[in-house]
């Protein structure tokens, strides 16, 4: 049911559930919904009541007074929901399915508490003066009027860099962990009628080391060499790996590196995985590997499941960073992860080098949060689609994992971003740091000194 809930009204249920531990109360009744509700000042609610001009202390007061009554003498260590709770959340379903609204906001739970017929206080509120018709109809309107409100990110309009990115792509595959697998996949070449690298050498290359954690993982999915090897045997064409133009990749071999490069600088290494070009793979959604994987009836997400299991249990500084940026984004409703969420990931991480930097400069979560809302907006229905990086995030991490690489590290880290994010001075997140009195000189010194502190 709270998978339909946004951030703000957990929050509401979160603190329902203290105040009724507080008070001795077993169970979390509409009464703790309302005293969560009326905790924000800020909230259209409580605004309400203030033309109403009445009090929500005394508010609060007539509520405890109505719980008092159902409180126990022993220790509440656990509360569950009562059914008048439950019945209110299954309300707050159907008024969000009336209004058209995919989430659950604060403004549904405090419609649906008003609508429920046993609560006492309606009458207390409507002895004070509330006009609760009028409310629900204010309410109903804001609610009504967000339905179609979407949001778009200011990176999302900016072109797609259109270069060679070739070269760097062999110093990568060069460079990587990875680098066996292609030793092998171009041997394979010399063996076929073909004399370019294709998606199905790369895969044949990486099935043929059995003792790896990845080809054990693909065993269990029926992907072995043998099983892709008798796939391979009944394709005659290789149509399904070319499109415009010929490399010494194909097209879809090339996207597949691509997507594996993008994945390993989301994640901060600098080494390409075996792992990462099957993820890379299943991205691309194209050639003769993935129909192959296809044809093998293997469940994709799953199998990326499987894959990124290990790789997200490994501590992981620009991982841990960019999960906050996507948490963010789902947050505000936003599909994109734009500079500035990455900027916020930076600030949410908090023991980072580049997060000590920023909170000296008074870079505080709070007002992080509030700047980057006002510069891009906050959705009120989030389509639950995949999350995916502006182009101006996209050169940040490549720019981090360039910095890391320079300094012979192997992972990119919070410093190495943030001095990426001031290498873009017309980013949305230098816009969100000038307004919050930062600027990129300040932030590169004070990293500077940062690390010169630690390798002293």
């Amino acid at each position: 049911m709270f998978e339909k809930f946004t951030e703000k009204a957990i929050d509401i249920v979160k603190s329902a559930q203290i105040y009724a531990i507080e008070n001795n109360q077993e169970k979390i009744y509409p009464e703790h919904l309302l005293l969560a509700l009326l905790d924000d000042n800020s909230s259209i609610i409580v605004k309400t009541f203030s033309v109403y001009k009445i009090e929500i202390s005394e508010i609060k007061e007539e509520i405890k007074k109505l719980l008092k009554q159902k409180s126990t003498d022993k220790v509440v260590e656990f509360v569950s929901f009562s059914e008048s709770s439950k019945e209110i959340f299954l309300r707050t379903l159907d008024i969000a399915k009336i209004l058209g609204n995919v989430y659950i906001k604060p403004e549904h739970l405090f419609l649906a508490i008003w609508d429920y017929p046993k609560l006492e206080l309606t009458e207390i509120l409507k002895q004070k003066g509330l006009d609760m018709d009028k409310i629900k109809t204010m309410l109903y309107n804001v609610l009504s009027a967000n339905k179609h409100k979407k949001v778009k990110h200011p990176e999302s309009i900016e072109k797609r860099r259109r270069v060679d990115r070739s070269e760097s792509i062999f110093s990568l595959i060069e460079s990587s962990d990875s680098s066996k697998i292609f030793d092998r996949a171009i041997a394979k070449l010399s063996t076929s009628n073909y004399e370019i690298l294709g998606t199905e050498q790369i895969m044949q290359s990486i099935l043929e080391d059995e003792n790896s954690e990845l080809v054990k993982i693909l065993k269990n999915f029926g992907v072995t060499a043998q099983t892709f090897a008798d796939k391979l045997k009944e394709i005659s064409s290789r149509k399904a790996e070319f499109e415009d133009k010929q490399i010494i990749f194909t097209p879809n071999a090339l996207k597949t590196i691509i997507n594996a490069i993008d994945i390993v600088r989301e994640e901060g290494n600098a080494s390409i995985l075996p792992e990462h070009i099957i993820l890379g793979i299943l991205k691309s959604k194209k050639g003769i590997a993935y129909n192959i994987l296809k044809e093998l009836n293997v469940n994709e997400f799953l199998l990326e499941e499987k894959i990124m299991q290990p790789i997200e249990r490994q501590v992981n500084e620009t991982l841990y960073i960019m999960r906050l940026a996507k948490q963010e984004a789902r947050r505000i409703g936003n599909n994109t992860v734009g500079s500035e969420l990455i900027l916020l990931g930076i600030v949410l991480e908090a023991n980072s080098i580049a997060a000590s930097v920023l909170r000296d400069l008074g870079v505080i979560v709070k007002d992080a949060r509030e700047v980057i809302e006002e510069l891009i907006g906050v959705n009120e229905d989030y389509t639950a689609s995949e999350i995916t990086f502006s182009q101006r995030a996209k050169l940040i991490l490549e720019d981090a994992w360039n910095i890391a690489k320079s300094q012979n590290k192997t992972r990119t880290t919070a410093d190495d971003l943030l001095i990426a994010i001031c290498n873009q001075p017309d980013s949305v997140a230098m816009k969100a740091l000038s307004r919050l009195g930062a600027d990129a000189l300040e932030i590169r010194q004070g990293i500077k000194n940062r690390i010169e502190q630690y390798t002293i």
